[in-house]
């Protein structure tokens, strides 16, 4: 049984996560690597979503028609298109088994792959029953607790370090008045 039973299901579900994510400002950068516009088509359902992936360019990301002219087109069917966003479909044997067509340069094509790792989690999410902005509010906490340990971390790196040159210099003054005080026991007339 097919997973998406019309477009209206394919944007709801894929379309709303991809959107989700490359509009993200925490995951722009690694969207706008792709450096083009890229059409992801699905042939069964019929459907189509439209990536502006333009470095320094706001992302778009358009459902259906759409007049943005592609670089680069992904097209496969529905199910495909689930499990290359989640992760599960490799897209060099999709594309060798002819679940997958390309078009347009390869490079291109290829630079879609590292962005799975981002949509996955957020996919994944969304079909066990969350919204994709959960997981970004997820993710933010995550951060957030990251660098508050980093900073913990940090700060008690920095108190060591100030405990250890505290010991040093306690232990220069004795050293420097242990040498003052035999220097002074030198100068002292002997009896």
């Amino acid at each position: 049984m097919a997973h998406f039973s019309s477009a209206d299901e394919i944007y709801a579900s894929l379309g709303a996560c991809l959107k989700a994510a490359a509009t993200d400002p925490d995951n722009a950068r690694d969207f706008q690597r792709v450096g083009t516009i890229v059409r992801l088509e699905t042939v069964a359902p019929k459907a189509q979503i439209t990536l502006k992936l333009e470095a320094d360019q706001p992302i778009e990301v358009e459902f259906g028609e759409s007049k943005l002219r592609p670089a680069a087109i992904l097209a496969m069917p529905g199910d495909t298109a689930q499990g290359f966003w989640l992760g599960e479909t490799n897209i060099i044997t999709a594309l060798a088994q002819s679940k997958m067509k390309a078009q347009g340069p390869v490079a291109v094509i290829l630079k879609l792959v590292p962005l799975v790792n981002v949509v996955a989690p957020l996919y994944r999410l969304q079909q066990e029953g969350g919204a994709a902005s959960e997981v970004v509010a997820e993710e933010e906490i995550v951060a957030e607790e990251e660098i508050v340990a980093t900073d913990d971390d940090a700060a008690e790196a920095e108190s060591e370090a100030g405990e250890e040159a505290v010991a040093e210099a306690e232990a220069a003054d004795g050293e420097e008045a242990a040498e003052e005080v035999e220097a002074a026991a030198e100068e002292a007339p002997q009896s």
